[in-house]
């Protein structure tokens, strides 16, 4: 296969802006050619969604329209950047962004309508990836485990735990020896996010300084572990629906809001013991990616936890850590446009491999 440009675009739990990244495919090779942030419209109007479901159809077509005309922009911006032409891509993949995620259901949300995405830059335009994966019974997440695979394979590397850390928290277990798995291991960075910006005057705790100055709760902590997603076994995956500020309340006592930088620490902390209580259950280096990678703390806690399996991250490999979900979706689409069918049957539970997402053509 000759040289292909694909862009991927991905907006986390996290809504702190669209990912848009160019990626170049040449046989097994990927290359990150460049990384783009866009402004993510409505985001309090967004991150309010996690707390409450409720919306109505005017807000909902409204929010498909202006994320769909942003997912749009940014695809543009990126082009831009780097002297191309839209018809120089041959697709992209478009994740959009979760409003709501219920794989007890069988179903799953996300809006930036991908039609508006292909008139807009003129570009073959494949989304909507995971209501494929739970049509065949699976939990449509994680998506990233067999892109993880394909990207440490263009590493030459076998074995890894590869731990991507955003709003939530996912691991995915690459082995000669054993069937690929992966699943959400629960909180990322998205209820530290919370705390900071209503507490601490802070969009995020940078590198973890603030949750640094203050010692875990234990009692706390204790209470948030007893939640029985953390001891159910996989295949499993979650949401900001679910991890979110009404989740802490029914578990914590008020006092916990008084002492911000405590309950900062101690949300750091169940992450990093989340993450490793799943790690340890297989020796593999770990590699890590997504906003959590910045985090020198958490890193630091989740090193300490899992011992001699040494923690790097993706940019130990010359890979911009921020841009593995976005690099994530430019490959989904590449598959789909290959008319490659991706097999998650060891990771979510459906029952065949299967094409993801559909296809909007760009004229």
């Amino acid at each position: 296969m000759n040289r292909q440009y694909f862009i991927g675009l991905m907006s986390g739990t996290s809504a702190d802006g669209i990912e848009a990244c160019l990626v170049a495919f040449e046989q097994q090779d990927m290359q990150l050619i460049g990384r783009y942030t866009h402004p993510l419209p409505h985001a309090a109007a967004l991150k309010n969604l996690n707390k409450q479901t409720h919306i109505s159809l005017l807000e909902l077509a409204q929010l498909e329209r202006d994320l769909g005309d942003a997912f749009a922009q940014a695809t543009l911006n990126l082009i831009d950047q780097h002297d191309m032409l839209p018809e120089q891509i041959t697709a992209l993949g478009s994740h959009g962004h979760t409003l709501f995620h219920a794989p007890q259901l069988g179903m799953s949300l996300q809006i930036g309508h991908p039609a508006v995405i292909a008139k807009r830059t003129g570009i073959t335009t494949y989304a909507d990836f995971r209501v494929d994966d739970m049509a065949l019974g699976g939990q449509g997440a994680p998506l990233a485990p067999l892109f993880h695979q394909a990207w440490l394979h263009s590493k030459a590397l076998q074995q890894a735990w590869m731990v991507n850390i955003g709003g939530i928290a996912n691991v995915s277990l690459i082995s000669p020896n054993t069937p690929l798995q992966g699943w959400d291991t629960g909180p990322g960075n998205g209820l530290m996010d919370e705390i900071c910006q209503a507490y601490l005057n802070c969009r995020y705790d940078a590198q973890g300084e603030l949750a640094a100055q203050a010692t875990p709760n234990q009692a706390w902590l204790q209470a948030l572990l007893s939640d029985p997603y953390f001891a159910k076994p996989p295949p499993k995956s979650a949401g900001r629906d679910y991890f979110n500020q009404a989740w802490l309340q029914a578990r914590l006592p008020a006092s916990a809001w008084q002492a911000p930088i405590e309950l900062l620490s101690t949300l750091n902390e169940l992450t990093a013991i989340t993450l490793a209580n799943n790690i340890n259950q297989a020796f593999a280096p770990v590699i890590i990616c997504g906003g959590g990678s910045l985090n020198r703390t958490l890193l630091t806690r989740l090193q300490h936890k899992i011992g001699t399996q040494q923690v790097m991250t993706t940019a130990d490999y010359q890979t911009d850590p921020l841009a593995i979900e976005g690099m994530l979706c430019a490959w989904l689409a590449q598959q789909a446009w290959l008319g490659k069918p991706v097999d998650l049957t060891g990771v979510t539970g459906s029952s065949k491999a299967c094409i993801l997402g559909g296809c909007w053509q760009g004229s």
